[in-house]
């Protein structure tokens, strides 16, 4: 009895085929076994074959993976593979199998354990001051991350390179880098920064992405966080207009010739147009609505979890035409009002003056 997969090796989850079992006697007994989890226990009957087949294991798998909390305040946010344990045996022999599973949402087009590589979808990405930023990658023994920042000091513009304290080896990580975190990174002015480039490499190949202060006055900005295809933290902006579209929800019932509404709430809907996108950008935005969390963060208050109940998204095919598409969102929580007072001080003159100079 052997099984088509090879023991102690790497994989993403969305990428395992499903797993074939051949040379069964009689009936085969599996057990899986995931992060100390028992994921499955059953009993199966061979086809003609003598082949047992276990269909789509990456989704058994994913419903154990741990999401982290999706917040600004850690350095780095470090995620292990899964450790997943196949028992198998017949009336005859027995095997054991043991996977390492890095969780994804999509294919991959390169294997785990590529060291020399940022799970981004961009080259470029331009970012606000107050943005919330995270960058994902694989740490193995030979990865090295440096950030190179450019930034002003007396009219001129510095560049420097700070090499970055990574997490234990063989594993995934979304490290902060926003930047007021890279200002404290390279003890640099928060103001005064430019752009800043990360760069990954295992010694031999290397990879970069850069970002690039935006400066240009916008009416109104949103930015969102959500969980990426392999499900550590990212953040999109958006900076198109805003509708507010509120709606008052609840039943309404006739009694006793009087109308009542029951279980009255404001639904605060909004819809977000994006802004002009790029193809990249656009890939990131499905990423962020087919997130099985989003978050809406407002550098005013602590992020709001929302959920989507539209998207827009009709457009032509990419070419040289800009591109913007609309979300519409509302908070998770119905328990999201907030009653918020202050005690009144006083103005600077009396109750017999107007408010004309408050």
């Amino acid at each position: 009895m052997v099984a088509d997969i090879a023991d102690n090796s790497y994989v993403f989850s969305y990428d395992m085929p499903d797993i074939r079992i051949t040379g069964v006697h009689e009936k085969l007994s599996l057990r899986m076994v995931i992060d100390g989890q028992e994921a499955l226990s059953e009993n199966y009957y061979p086809d003609n074959d003598n082949a047992v087949i276990l269909c789509n294991p990456g989704d058994i798998i994913n419903e154990y993976f741990v999401r982290p909390e999706l917040t600004d305040d850690d350095t780095w946010i470090a995620l292990s593979p899964m450790t997943v344990q196949l028992s198998l045996s017949d009336s005859e022999t027995a095997a054991d199998y043991t996977l390492y599973v890095f969780y994804s949402r999509y294919h991959v087009s390169f294997e785990p354990l590529t060291d020399f590589m940022f799970y981004s979808r961009y080259k470029v990405k331009l970012i606000r001051l107050d943005n919330i930023e995270h960058l994902s990658f694989f740490v193995s023994e030979k990865t090295k991350v440096f950030l190179d920042v450019i930034y002003l000091e007396l009219g001129n513009s510095i560049k420097k390179t700070v090499e970055l304290k990574l997490p234990e080896a063989n594993r995934m990580a979304a490290y902060n880098i926003s930047p007021v975190r890279v200002s404290g990174l390279a003890d640099v002015q928060y103001d005064n920064i430019i752009s800043y480039d990360m760069r990954i490499t295992n010694g031999t190949l290397t990879d970069l992405v850069r970002y690039v202060i935006d400066r240009r006055s916008y009416r109104d900005t949103h930015q969102f966080l959500y969980y990426n295809m392999f499900g550590l933290p990212e953040a999109i902006s958006f900076s198109g207009l805003v509708q507010y579209s509120p709606e008052l929800v609840g039943d309404i019932v006739d009694m006793v010739k009087q109308k009542r509404r029951f279980n009255p709430f404001f639904n605060d809907l909004r819809t977000v147009n994006t802004g002009y996108l790029d193809e990249n950008k656009y890939q990131a935005l499905i990423d962020m609505i087919t997130s099985p969390v989003q978050y809406w963060h407002d550098p005013s208050s602590l992020p709001t979890e929302i959920i989507i109940t539209d998207i827009d998204f009709t457009h032509t095919k990419m070419g040289n035409q800009r591109v913007n598409v609309n979300l519409t969102f509302c908070p998770a929580n119905r328990k999201y009002h907030v009653f918020d007072r202050a005690s009144f001080g006083g103005g600077i003159f009396d109750y017999t003056f107007d408010r004309t100079f408050e």
